[in-house]
């Protein structure tokens, strides 16, 4: 029984673990200095634990009872977490707002309130451990094997507790009640073992004491052996650790960076561990309970993570192979998860294994070295904590930015190679010593040199591969023709330049941000560009003008061309700053203007803390699969700019169409539009889209983009990606203010409680879908009637010369109009084709004249009499304006009639949505909004659930309010 509570325990610390981090990177950023701030002070707490309970352990008459005590303590604590962290984060903005600018202090505040906030908690979870060993020690005949069976199967259900919160507790209860159902859980853990140690009932292993299994025959150890107990525990926990960090960051990079990914190499590592301490727990492993098994494991593990350096080309295609192998389909998707842990288990969880296979070995040893066991495992679990924290240190800040991760990973492996030569040295075989200390020679040859290949492999984004033929040599040919101009493994990312070495005209440069292109000089200029400067656009005489995240740094040099008084750029990755030298010649330097404000610090706490106004604010983060991006997609951040925004400043927001699917891009919108109430929405080219929004209205007219194509610079930005005039910047609007609030509709928002994106989008970006639902509200296709009429008089008289210039090199996200472009385009040039445009036959558009029609349908034989009615009297609206009225009068006339009878009417080969919708919007271009709302009413009536026609109904209530 107590097993079992021991099991759940180890699962609750783990889901604390992992959410109590969300809560403290909401807190203090996504910076890798503050995350390892807060990790150090959670293990440093669980190694105090460790130590002062341990200290205590023996001394107590009723162990499990304390124990039991402590886990009510710890599921009170966490039950009330969340309003304990809403009083210190409020520490935190009133005392950082006024050291925001003074780094170090900035950074001693985050620590000294992570050591407020968990402190206690984990102290308290140091303590179970040696308390449990104690309890054993008390009536156990084997206290050593069964405190190591304590550890593995606590081990364990940090595994399962992993899974929990990595899958499915936060995805489907949110934050706050993954806490408090976790807490508990806790408590309930603490009374059933408060009532079992009061009724003094022995734990399930106790009945082998009936089985006469006799204890470990190891003689007690020395103080010296004690000593070298405690350093070598120390060493390797620095060294597992060490590796979870290098093995994780080098996954990440095949798998791709998701919540997911990093949840599965986690519970591959926990996984190894509790494998390996279950085998030196096991009575059948007896003979291996001396020191010298410590050699067998050390040599090993430094045999297993040499295999790593020598032989990731292979895995790395491998998995490629077998990731295209699989179908991009949410099933697809399960099973891509299952291939990944099998991954993971072979290259963290084996060596994981090994490694954590010493620590329970050295508790075996050390049970026959007289009483006080709860002291002497507490003291073997504080030194195997520090040695961790060390070792996360010593990585994320020394190894990683020094050698990169093949060179963090070849020392580590030297590490443990020179670590069993010294253990045989202290054991006295000279043999085993003379052999290691050979296998660190051959693992240093092997980690100096080469290298160029995991450079290539690790910077290649093979995560998104979605072709179905990928060959052997594929790193091979990526060597080829890729050129490698800038690569660096900082603590926090990788980051790399790459060109291409063949054909390159345009000499395109690509900024890869943990394998994924993030910006580049051709393939992204349209985005870069119009991020910059729609925002200008709508806000010319703008002075002040933050930017969240440097990326190439095109954005901020185009913004530079505009008479601001100011920059500031947040970006927390060192090596995107110092990559952005390679794009000067696209970012104007502007890294080194004197307007550029940059701010080395997560672009979230730069917002709270910060009390500077901004008539702009830019967001372009990496996309929301990506670990941690979501913070910057939510409710709460989209308030917290709006605070910062002056009363009439422009919020911009860019977001992708690629690789999701429509739900999430209603999710981006609707969470948007609930802080934002004035929304437009632009199609920056293929692919992405970009949002402005405010707190109130603004214009948008070709007077007002003048004053900003007076300004040399942002005219020849806008030039280059075919914007020639004012007037063809329309081109790219999706959706004025008048109807881009209105597209989401009712339904869930991002928000910090509830990161819906982090577990929606990747399952998203794995399928690899393109989003199109949005384009149905695209103001130059389907919703062209809610288009305002000096938008249609411009758009009209757009020549086929610039909407070619527009969408010839940066096309759509919109595949319709593409569609439609390319038959006027070839029509304009006589390249044949029929003047009646028959790809979508009646799909409206301001680009489109009515001659391009046709006058009727092509139904099938079989169509009912209404559908073939309702075809004509589109074709009529379509193809002769002036006979509108007629159109609409007989579309309006059959859903009447059906709505009257729609309880005794069979299945219709019609949809009633579309066609009221057609009927609304073709009386609301010509200014009848009483009409359009009746044909609202009527399709409705219908169809309660419409969306198009919900949307219609939205806009339509705001255009009437506003006239009010």
């Amino acid at each position: 029984m107590i097993l079992l509570l021991f099991f759940c325990s180890g699962a609750t610390a783990l889901i604390y673990e992992v959410v109590w981090s969300k809560y403290l990177a909401l807190m203090f950023g996504s910076t890798i200095q503050a995350q390892t701030v807060v990790l150090a002070v959670f293990m440093g707490g669980l190694a105090l634990g460790n130590r002062l309970i341990g200290s205590r352990s023996d001394v107590l008459s009723r162990p499990l009872v304390a124990y039991g005590y402590i886990e009510v303590l710890i599921g009170l604590y966490a039950f009330f977490f969340n309003h304990i962290y809403s009083v210190t984060d409020t520490v935190f903005v009133g005392v950082g707002s006024r050291i925001f600018e003074r780094g170090l202090l900035l950074l001693g505040l985050k620590g000294v309130l992570s050591v407020g906030l968990l402190l206690l908690p984990t102290v308290l979870m140091g303590g179970t451990l040696p308390l449990l060993a104690a309890w054993l020690q008390k009536g156990s005949a084997d206290p050593g094997r069964r405190s190591a069976r304590f550890y593995s199967v606590n081990s364990l259900g940090a595994v399962f507790g992993a899974g929990l919160a990595g899958f499915l507790l936060v995805r489907e209860l949110g934050m706050i009640s993954t806490l408090q159902m976790t807490a508990l859980a806790n408590v309930i853990i603490g009374i059933t073992a408060v009532a079992l140690g009061r009724r003094e009932i022995e734990v399930t292993d106790r009945v082998d004491l009936t089985q006469q299994i006799a204890p470990d025959a190891s003689e007690p150890l020395s103080p010296r052996q004690l000593a070298w107990a405690s350093g070598l525990v120390a060493l390797t926990g620095g060294v597992s650790m060490s590796l979870e960090v290098v093995a994780t960051r080098s996954l990440s990079l095949i798998f791709g960076a998701s919540l997911q990914a990093f949840s599965i190499v986690l519970m591959a590592f926990i996984l190894g561990i509790g494998v390996g301490s279950a085998f030196i727990a096991s009575p059948r492993a007896g003979r291996l309970h001396k020191p010298s098994t410590t050699i067998r494991l050390l040599f090993s593990a430094a045999m297993c993570l040499g295999a790593l350096v020598v032989g990731i080309e292979e895995l790395t295609v491998f998995y490629a192979k077998a990731r295209t192998g699989l179908a991009a389909t949410e099933v697809g998707y399960f099973f891509h998860q299952i291939l990944t842990a099998i991954i993971s288990v072979l290259v963290l969880g084996l060596p994981a294994a090994l490694l954590g296979s010493v620590l329970p070995l050295w508790m075996r040893l050390l049970a026959g070295s007289g009483p006080a066991l709860g002291d002497r495992v507490g003291r073997l679990l504080t030194w195997n904590t520090l040695g961790a924290v060390a070792g996360v240190l010593l990585t994320g800040f020394v190894l990683m930015p020094t050698f990169g991760l093949r060179g963090a990973i070849g020392g580590l492996a030297v590490a443990l190679g020179l670590l069993a030569a010294l253990a045989a040295w202290l054991q006295q075989q000279p043999r085993s010593s003379m052999f290691a200390l050979l296998l660190s020679g051959v693992l240093l040859w092997i980690s100096v040199t080469g290298g160029e290949g995991w450079r290539h492999i690790l910077g290649s984004g093979v995560f998104r591969l979605h072709t179905t033929d990928v060959s052997w040599n594929l790193m091979e040919q990526r060597q080829k023709f890729i050129e490698i101009l800038f690569y660096e493994d900082a603590s926090d990312a990788t980051v790399s330049v790459e060109t291409r070495k063949d054909k390159n005209p345009y000499n395109e440069r690509v900024l890869r941000i943990n394998g994924k292109p993030d910006a580049s000089t051709r393939g992204d200029l349209s985005t870069q560009y119009l991020l910059a400067h729609l925002p200008m656009l709508a806000r010319p005489e703008s002075k002040q003008v933050f930017v969240l995240g440097f990326g190439s740094g095109i954005t901020g040099g185009a913004l530079l061309g505009h008479p601001i008084e100011q920059l500031t750029i947040a970006e927390n990755c060192k090596p995107i700053l110092k990559a952005g030298t390679l794009f000067e010649a696209w970012n104007r330097g502007v890294l080194t203007n004197a307007r550029t404000r940059l701010c080395y610090e997560d672009g979230r706490t730069v917002l709270r803390l910060s009390p500077q106004q901004y008539d702009v604010i830019i967001s372009e983060p990496s996309n929301p699969w990506l670990a941690g991006v979501g913070s910057v997609f939510s409710q709460e951040f989209y308030q917290i700019a709006a605070r910062r925004l002056k009363d009439d400043g422009i919020m911009a927001q860019w977001f992708h169409i690629y690789e999701t699917h429509d739900g999430i891009v209603s999710l981006v919108l609707r969470t948007f539009g609930s802080v934002f109430p004035f929304v437009e929405i632009w199609d920056s080219q293929e692919g992405d889209i970009i949002l402005l929004g405010s707190k109130r209205a603004w214009k948008s007219s070709p007077e007002l983009f003048r004053q900003v194509y007076g300004r040399e610079r942002p005219r020849l930005d806008l030039e280059k990606i075919g914007l020639r005039t004012p007037e063809s910047v329309f081109t790219r609007q999706v959706a004025s203010q008048q109807t881009g609030f209105a597209i989401a509709g009712e339904g869930p928002v991002q928000s910090d409680a509830f990161p819906i994106l982090e577990y929606a989008a990747p399952k998203a970006f794995y399928i690899g879908a393109f989003a199109q639902q949005l384009f149905l509200y695209d103001e130059r296709t389907w919703q062209s009637g809610l288009a305002s009429v000096g938008k249609k008089s411009i758009l009209n008289s757009i020549s086929d010369e610039l909407l070619g210039a527009v969408f010839l090199d940066y096309t759509s996200s919109n595949r319709e109009l593409l569609q439609f472009l390319t038959w006027r385009k070839k029509i304009s040039q006589n390249m044949g084709g029929h003047d009646i445009y028959e790809g979508i036959p009646f799909l409206p558009s301001l680009f489109r004249s009515p001659d391009s029609f046709p006058a009727k349908a092509e139904l099938p034989q079989n169509s009912s009499i209404e559908f073939t009615r309702l075809t004509e009297a589109q074709a009529l609206i379509f193809s002769q304006p002036s006979r509108w009225r007629e159109g609409v009068e007989a579309i309006e006339a059959i859903l009447l009639t059906h709505a009257r009878s729609i309880k005794k009417s069979a299945t219709i080969d019609w949809l009633p949505g579309h066609f009221a919708a057609l009927a609304a919007k073709t009386r609301f271009s010509r200014d009848d909004m009483e009409g359009s709302r009746n044909a609202i009413t009527l399709g409705l009536q219908i169809d309660s659930k419409d969306a198009q026609l919900l949307y219609l109904q939205r806009v339509i209530d705001r255009v009437q309010s506003a006239k009010l």
